[in-house]
C-alpha cells in the first residue's frame, strides 16, 4: 500500500507540471506563442520561449512565459537589454509584474497582458541580444534571446506604451544604458535585513559599478538620499527615476563614489 500511494503522488506531481489534467488552465493551455524563443530558469521560476517582438518607430516588447513552481507569489522588478541598449524600459503595470504561486503569466502576447516595452531600441532584425531578468525572491537569471518581427505568430506583440499612450506615463520607465559604468556605495537606512544588497544587485544589472554595501548609521531614515559628486546630477537623477524615490544632494568633495544612495523608510519594497 504505501508503495501504491508514492505511485499516485509522482503521477500527480508529473500532471502538475506538465499540465495535463489540469483543465482549460493548465500550464500548457495558457502559454503563450511557441517560436525560437530561449528558455532559462532561477530558482523556482522558468522563463520559457523569450524573444523581443520589434515593432515600428523603435520600439520592441518582450514576449516570455514565466511560470513559478513556488507556493509564494514572486515578481519581476526589473529587466534590462545590453547590444544594443534601448533608451529605456516601461513596465506596465507600473513597479512590478506579480508571477502568481503555482501559477504563471504571458508577458507582452498581447494589450490586455503585462508588458516590459524598450523605447527607442534599434537591434539589427534577427539578431542576438541579452537580456537579463531580476526577480524579488528567485534572484537573477540573463539569457541571449532572438529579436523577431511582431508577425506572424507574434503579431498580437505590439509595445503598450504607445497603445494605449496611457500605458506609458502609468508604467515605471527604467533608464536604461544611462548608469553604465557609474560607481555607487549603497547604504542601508532601514531595517530591512539584505535590502542594500538586492537593490545593489538591482543597479548592477543597470550597468553601476557597485563600490560598497553597508549598513547606514542610521537604521531609521525616512528619506531615501543620493549625493551626487560635480557633474553627476544627471545620474543621480537617473537612478532616483529607477527607485521612484530619492532626494537629490549635492557633495562637491564626494570622491570615492559617484554616487551614495542612502537607503530611507520611503523606497519601494520591490527591490
Amino acid at each position: 500500500m504505501p508503495t501504491y500511494k508514492s505511485l499516485i503522488s509522482a503521477v500527480a506531481v508529473i500532471l502538475f507540471m506538465t499540465g495535463c489534467g489540469a483543465g482549460p488552465n493548465a500550464l500548457t493551455n495558457t502559454q503563450g506563442p511557441v517560436g525560437s524563443g530561449a528558455n532559462s530558469t532561477i530558482g523556482d521560476i522558468y522563463v520559457q520561449n523569450v524573444v523581443i517582438a520589434q515593432g515600428e518607430s523603435n520600439i520592441a516588447t518582450v514576449v516570455a512565459t514565466i511560470s513559478n513552481s513556488s507556493l509564494k507569489d514572486d515578481q519581476l522588478v526589473s529587466v534590462s537589454v545590453e547590444n544594443p541598449a534601448p533608451k529605456s524600459v516601461v513596465f506596465s503595470p507600473a513597479n512590478e509584474i506579480n508571477i502568481p504561486a503555482r501559477g504563471l503569466i504571458n508577458l507582452g502576447i498581447n494589450e490586455q497582458a503585462a508588458h516590459v516595452d524598450l523605447i527607442e531600441f534599434t537591434p539589427r532584425q534577427s539578431s542576438f541580444v541579452k537580456i537579463t531578468f531580476v526577480f524579488k525572491n528567485a534572484g537573477i537569471v540573463d539569457q541571449t534571446v532572438l529579436v523577431v518581427p511582431n508577425t506572424g505568430i507574434y503579431e498580437g506583440a505590439n509595445p503598450v506604451a504607445t497603445a494605449p499612450a496611457s500605458a506609458a506615463v502609468e508604467g515605471r520607465e527604467i533608464i536604461a544604458g544611462s548608469l553604465e559604468g557609474v560607481s555607487i556605495t549603497v547604504l542601508n537606512g532601514t531595517r530591512r535585513a539584505g535590502y542594500a544588497r538586492s537593490v545593489a544587485d538591482t543597479l548592477q544589472v543597470q550597468g553601476m559599478k557597485i563600490v560598497n554595501v553597508a549598513d547606514a548609521p542610521n537604521k531609521d531614515t525616512a528619506n531615501t538620499q543620493i549625493v551626487y559628486g560635480v557633474g553627476m546630477r544627471a545620474k543621480a537623477e537617473a537612478v532616483a527615476k529607477l527607485l521612484s524615490v530619492g532626494q537629490i544632494v549635492e557633495d562637491p568633495a564626494l570622491v570615492a563614489s559617484n554616487l551614495v544612495l542612502t537607503l530611507g523608510n520611503d523606497a519601494p519594497f520591490s527591490f
